[in-house]
Formats: C-alpha cells, sequence, structure tokens
C-alpha cells in the first residue's frame, strides 16, 4: 500500500512491483487514483487550470506521464474527476436536511479544508475559465435554491414576491462563497467558531433589513440640521 499523500507535496509514492489478487488490486487501483487526483488538485490549484500541461503535471508529480494517461486518459478526464468529484460532494452537502445556518457552515468549511484544492479550483479558477465555469455555477446555484427555499418558508416580505426573493438568494450565495474562499484562504482552523459566529451576525443584519416594511423605509437622503 502506498504511503499517504504529505500535505504540503503534491509528490506521489511508486506502486511496489508485482501482481496483487484481484480484490486487492482494485482496493489499490482506487487508492492510487484517489491519490493521483488530490496530488493533482494541488498542482492546479497553484499553477492555474489552463497554463498546466499534462507533461508540467507529471513533472510536479514525480511520475512519468503515461501514468496519468493510463489512470485517466485524457487532461479533460482529469479535470473532470477533479472537479466533479468535489462538486458532487458539495451537492450532497446541500441536499441535506436543514438543520440551520451555523452548522451547514460548519460542514461547508471543513470539506472546503479537507479539500483545499479542490475547492480553490471550483471557486477561484473555474468562475473565468468558460469550459470550466459551470462547475462553479453547479455550486452557485446550489446555494441559491436551497436559500429560496429557506426564504419562501421564513420570511413574510419576500414569500410572495419572487422577484426579491431570488435576488437576496444569490447575493446570499455570492456573500457565503466569497467569504468561505477568503477563510480558508487567510483564516485560523483554530477560529472556525468566531469565522461562523460573524458570518451568522451578518447574514441576520441582511435578513432583517430584507423585512423591513417598505414605509418604514427611507425614501430620500437624510439633510443636516441647515436643511442643505
Amino acid at each position: 500500500m502506498s504511503p499517504p499523500l504529505k500535505t504540503r507535496s503534491a509528490k506521489v509514492a511508486h506502486l511496489p512491483a508485482g501482481r496483487p489478487p484481484r480484490g486487492v488490486a482494485d482496493a489499490r487501483r482506487q487508492e492510487r487514483e484517489d491519490e493521483l487526483l488530490r496530488a493533482a488538485a494541488m498542482v492546479l490549484a497553484r499553477r492555474g487550470v489552463r497554463s498546466t500541461s499534462m507533461d508540467a503535471l507529471a513533472d510536479d508529480m514525480g511520475i512519468p506521464k503515461s501514468v496519468l494517461y493510463r489512470y485517466f486518459g485524457t487532461r479533460e478526464a482529469l479535470l473532470a474527476a477533479i472537479l466533479g468529484g468535489f462538486a458532487a460532494q458539495m451537492r450532497a452537502l446541500q441536499s441535506r436536511p436543514w438543520r440551520g445556518l451555523g452548522r451547514n457552515l460548519r460542514e461547508v468549511v471543513a470539506l472546503a479544508r479537507a479539500n483545499r484544492s479542490e475547492f480553490l479550483l471550483i471557486t477561484r479558477h473555474c468562475p473565468a475559465d468558460p469550459e470550466y465555469r459551470c462547475y462553479f455555477e453547479d455550486l452557485h446555484t446550489s446555494i441559491v435554491e436551497r436559500t429560496d427555499v429557506l426564504l419562501k418558508e421564513s420570511s413574510h416580505a419576500l414569500s410572495d414576491d419572487a422577484t426579491l426573493r431570488q435576488l437576496s438568494s444569490h447575493a446570499t450565495a455570492g456573500f457565503l462563497i466569497d467569504a468561505v474562499l477568503w477563510w480558508v484562504e487567510q483564516g485560523d482552523a483554530a477560529r472556525d467558531d468566531d469565522f461562523v459566529a460573524w458570518t451568522r451576525r451578518a447574514m441576520d443584519t441582511m435578513y432583517a433589513g430584507w423585512q423591513a416594511r417598505p414605509e418604514m423605509r427611507p425614501t430620500r437622503a437624510p439633510t443636516d440640521a441647515s436643511g442643505a
């Protein structure tokens, strides 16, 4: 069995020679494929999706290029396996029964930290890439759809206004993705509870603003005491 991949290295171990029993071989192949995907994601997140060839990937990973082609066939298939695998995990998380924003945020941050390179690829690199933007849009849409349902159920002000509810849902998705991305890149994991508390306060403030009755909101800018 190959040793685990080091956290800060994209190098992968070389498998021992010899043909193991079929069951062992299948498990070993899956383990090897997962290791290759994780290492490739680390390289791509550092170098960029478009600017990284199979030669560059193999060189950074310390393996022959033929290994990547043997496991994945093409560069496109390799990228689809990396991005699609993480996107599927995120969809599964968003499909769980709602247990509150705090619990959901902790689960999202934990998943993003455990798959940091894959998360950075989807949230930082994919939005600017026409071919792979769909993976970012899938993530964004999953948050928009869940938020829309929650607002329809909980907000009297937005329940009957689909347009403003969609606006609020898109604003929420953009805010949460940007906040989690910044925190995963810059924040201390030991302070994840602080991040969750900060995000909940920010969302509470936005939600409270969306509930304000129109007649109670100012319709003109305030003037100073002189009336100027």
